[in-house]
């Protein structure tokens, strides 16, 4: 027994299958047009006319069916090219965004809403008219139609607003395709470099400061290479010796030098291609072939890891050393301490005025009283008074330069003379002096049985102002005596204190 025909479920057929099986059934029913019934001919006719309406709506839904099949795929693709260019802005350390070709942002990464001081929400869907100032709108929307017109890259430096104000910032802009091969829209990279510019500006301030400081100082400066050869020379430094810098760059220092003197730079030299810095005097030939010396203070320049020459600072002592031969054949010293005495003191120190007057620098002079040198004499005797002074005069030497003067005028008072070249600071000064005193009471006050405690006045000279070592003293003698009536009263002790020295 043979099976029942089975027709395929039509559920199951595309439009296309079911177009092609009206078509068969109308060819099929075509030749029955040709049946002498004329009932029989109008249903086929309205079969056929079923027939083309039904074609015509498959037909119709086909088409559609094939649309939306196709935009699906296509929305796809393109939510797939934004997840992907979302996704490698993401991980950009730069701020990053990228926009539609109306100028709408579609995506920013976390740099870049930290750069604007906005969330991503306040950003998508909106145009950077809507996010910047008026006045930089502008460049950046010609700069974006410029880039849509002629799709590929650009580089740009712009201002951009940011939360903290204003930054400057290189814009780097490129064009991306769509799936479909349409440009979708922009792509930018922001790179801030707003620090470096500051940077660049304050370095360029500091290089301009530097030079016009190591032009104008009155003390010589100068380089040297490895060999031995002048690379810098500082107008002060070729003056002190009767020359232009240009007359002595590129020559050896040596040749500068009397050749008793050579092994004194030797010897700097081998210091310095160790890594050690170090203070000496040194002779040089003047110009007119006199002898000048010079308190050379330097260290060593290094390239890499090999020795580049060196810099070194020149003070002219000359006039200080003949004085200072001229004073140890006189014996100006005293003898307890080692600095010098009032005769000493006042003959050097109206010679560093006059060297003052001439090179237009200021001059402070301290005047200290050493406080309570009797009790210290009663409690251990005079050989304990005597270390008190020994340590104050050694106090003295560390806390200032070797150009200063130092010396003690008679029993407990002492006075320094100290010539600056740069905006003399008095309290520093004194400062200076007041901490070393407290370093020897913290750490030996125990081992020597006492601690030390000095009144000081300060007084200051300006280069324009004609003023005598024994004025200064005089001034000087009157704030310490103020300085030390002031120390008595905040302590409340009794008695009636003795007027100044001068």
């Amino acid at each position: 027994m043979k099976e029942p025909l089975k027709l395929p479920s039509l559920a199951k057929r595309t439009p296309w299958q079911l177009l092609a099986l009206l078509l068969l059934l109308t060819a099929g029913l075509a030749g029955s047009f040709l049946a002498p019934d004329p009932f029989f001919r109008a249903v086929i006719g309205a079969f056929m006319v079923v027939c083309g309406v039904l074609l015509l709506l498959l037909w119709r839904l086909a088409v559609s069916t094939h649309e939306r099949v196709e935009r699906t795929k296509w929305d796809q693709a393109n939510r797939a090219m934004t997840d992907f260019i979302q996704l490698m802005i993401d991980i950009m350390p730069n701020p990053a965004f990228f926009k539609d070709v109306e100028g709408r942002y579609r995506g920013t990464n976390a740099a870049f809403e930290k750069l604007l001081g906005l969330s991503k929400s306040e950003l998508i869907g909106k145009s950077i008219g809507d996010v910047a100032p008026a006045e930089i709108v502008d460049k950046h929307q010609e700069h974006d139609q410029a880039l849509l017109a002629a799709p590929g890259h650009q580089v740009y430096e712009a201002p951009l607003k940011a939360w903290d104000g204003e930054h400057q910032i290189i814009f780097i802009k490129t064009t991306y395709q769509q799936p479909d091969g349409t440009i979708g829209g922009i792509v930018g990279i922001l790179k801030d470099i707003t620090q470096r510019l500051r940077s660049e500006q304050e370095l360029e301030q500091l290089r301009r400061f530097s030079e016009s400081t190591v032009q104008t100082m009155t003390e010589g400066l100068v380089l040297t290479d490895a060999e031995g050869r002048f690379t810098f020379v500082n107008p002060a430094a070729a003056r002190m010796l009767g020359y232009t810098p240009s007359e002595m760059i590129d020559s050896q220092v040596l040749s500068f030098v009397p050749k008793d003197q050579h092994s004194i730079v030797r010897r700097a030299d081998e210091k310095r291609s160790k890594g050690i810095s170090d203070r000496y005097e040194l002779t040089f030939l003047h110009r007119d072939n006199t002898r000048r010396t010079f308190l050379v203070s330097g260290g060593p320049r290094i390239q890499g890891a090999q020795l580049g020459g060196t810099m070194a600072v020149l003070t002219d002592i000359t006039d200080r050393k003949q004085m200072e031969e001229e004073i140890r054949a006189l014996s100006l010293h005293d003898e307890l301490t080692g600095l010098y005495n009032r005769r000493g003191f006042m003959t050097l120190a109206e010679h560093a005025l006059k060297t003052a007057t001439r090179l237009q620098k200021r001059v402070a002079l301290i005047y200290l009283d050493v406080d309570n040198l009797k009790k210290i004499n009663d409690a251990g005797g005079h050989k304990t008074g005597d270390r008190a002074l020994v340590e104050i005069g050694f106090i003295l030497k560390k806390s200032f330069r070797e150009a200063d003067i130092i010396g003690r005028l008679g029993g407990d008072e002492f006075s320094v003379l100290a010539m600056e070249s740069t905006k003399m600071n008095a309290e520093a000064l004194t400062r200076r002096l007041q901490d070393r005193l407290d370093l020897f009471n913290a750490r030996s006050s125990a081992e020597a049985g006492f601690t030390l405690s000095a009144s000081m006045g300060v007084t200051t000279r300006e280069p324009d102002r004609p003023e005598e070592v024994a004025e200064m003293l005089s001034r000087a003698d009157l704030l310490m005596y103020e300085q030390k009536k002031s120390r008595k009263a905040a302590a409340g002790e009794p008695g009636k204190l003795p007027g100044p020295s001068k």
